[in-house]
């Protein structure tokens, strides 16, 4: 018999050099010390195109292994070793394999990276409590905790350092803050007028544009020299349709345009029902005309929608396990399934954007 751990090291080197999906490196890794010490992050192609892995919630918070569904095999099959997300909120930061965790006492806030084990320190929630004017850390009699809820990127910190991460906190007023790299605190910043908390960020051709739950659209511009911020508001909601209460907002890139995604959901059976997915609808953003434009193709194009935001891949790079034109989602109905039956957590599936129909998605964690 073969003694594949036997294998010269830099005949494993090689190997591992020709595995290009991030899952499959992952358990290359796995099979013994030998090809583990060949599949450094040094060894690994990390502008390779990429599936999106679904990192699952912590059912046990005395583990310190996460569990992440794989779209190519149809089923959670990978386990990772991840202590620094043990116990934590996680938010992806829409740059490869970095995430945004916070510990649930506020004390940890970091940049991390599961995959190559980096870990960048941020000042923690308290350090925003302590930049808030007092009167606006009290509603009703209560205090604000201040959870981050989004996080945006401008640039992988795995290429530079010169980069801006700006987060959302507070869900139910949303204030702004950005980070740089080498900054002892954040700096809040504000947009003027807005209507709604923000529910969603990306960053796109220099400049980070926010969606408020009012379904209007807001580009602001960190100029990181001189630690300047301008906003200004570039789509203000006009249709009745696109506000209600079981709908979803999201911006996405896709194909160098920027994309303005609802998501509609309805209660499966009754008021006290979970809510589900039942359409989408995507419309292009025209900034010159501060106008959304409806569009039906996608093209070889296909988008992720998340509690966290949205991306986007080019399907002819996974031919046979992603669908052109179709848009996957996981349940982020958290605010309507709070009162549910259920709790809901079951809304995953790929909604086809040619005919309107949902394939839903069976987790199947063994």
């Amino acid at each position: 018999m073969a003694d594949w751990a036997g294998l010269p090291h830099d005949l494993l080197v090689l190997i591992a050099k020709r595995v290009k999906v991030i899952e499959d490196y992952i358990a290359f890794g796995c099979v013994c010390n030998s090809w583990q010490t060949a599949s450094t992050k040094d060894n690994f192609d990390v502008l390779s195109p990429q599936l999106p892995l679904l990192m699952l919630p912590d059912d046990d918070e005395k583990t310190y292994y996460r569990e992440f569904y794989s779209l190519s095999k149809g089923k959670v099959s990978r386990k990772l070793y991840l202590p620094d997300a043990k116990g934590r909120d996680c938010f992806p930061t829409h740059h490869m394999g970095w995430l945004l965790t916070q510990s649930l006492d506020g004390e940890e806030v970091n940049l991390f990276n599961p995959f190559s084990a980096t870990k960048i320190h941020l000042p923690n929630q308290f350090a925003l409590r302590a930049l808030q004017n007092p009167d606006d850390l009290m509603e009703g009699g209560h205090e604000f905790y201040q959870h981050i809820k989004l996080a945006t990127l401008s640039a992988n910190p795995s290429f530079t350092s010169d980069y801006v991460l700006v987060i959302s906190y507070n869900t139910d007023v949303n204030y702004l803050a950005y980070w740089l790299p080498g900054d002892i605190n954040w700096t809040l910043f504000d947009m003027d007028e807005r209507h709604g908390g923000v529910c969603n960020m990306t960053y796109y051709k220099g400049k980070f544009y926010l969606l408020t739950w009012g379904a209007e659209i807001w580009v602001v511009d960190v100029q990181s020299r001189d630690r300047r911020v301008e906003s200004h508001l570039i789509y203000l909601n006009d249709n009745k349709d696109l506000f209600r209460h079981s709908i979803q907002y999201y911006l996405v890139v896709v194909n160098d345009a920027l994309l303005f995604v609802a998501k509609f959901g309805r209660n499966r059976s009754n008021e006290n029902s979970a809510v589900d997915t039942f359409k989408c609808e995507v419309y292009e953003l025209d900034e010159m005309k501060c106008k959304l434009k409806r569009i039906h193709n996608l093209g070889d194009s296909t988008i992720f929608l998340g509690l966290n935001g949205a991306t986007s891949i080019d399907s002819t790079k996974f031919t046979g396990v992603i669908k052109p034109n179709h848009i996957y989602f996981t349940d982020d109905w958290i605010e309507q399934n709070l009162m549910s039956e259920c709790g809901g957590g079951k809304d995953t599936g790929v909604y086809n954007l040619e005919d309107g129909n949902i394939e839903y998605f069976i987790l199947n964690y063994h």
